[in-house]
């Protein structure tokens, strides 16, 4: 298959991102100079999203 590589990520990266509109971070690898790939990071989850909130449920309702 094809391989993708995106050097200098700015402000999409990691440290610099956030989860502005909802959109989660995505997964991270790393590219050995063996040519092996590892995982560095997971992918963030809905679960992480929403697991600082912390409010009573009737706030939800109208």
């Amino acid at each position: 298959g094809d391989i993708l590589v995106i050097h200098d990520t700015g402000a999409h990266g990691h440290s610099m991102g956030f989860n502005y509109n909802g959109k989660l971070r995505p997964k991270e690898l790393l590219l050995r100079r063996d040519g092996s790939v590892e995982l560095i990071r997971r992918a963030e989850t809905l679960e992480d999203h929403f697991a600082t909130l912390d409010f009573e449920p009737d706030v939800l309702k109208a």
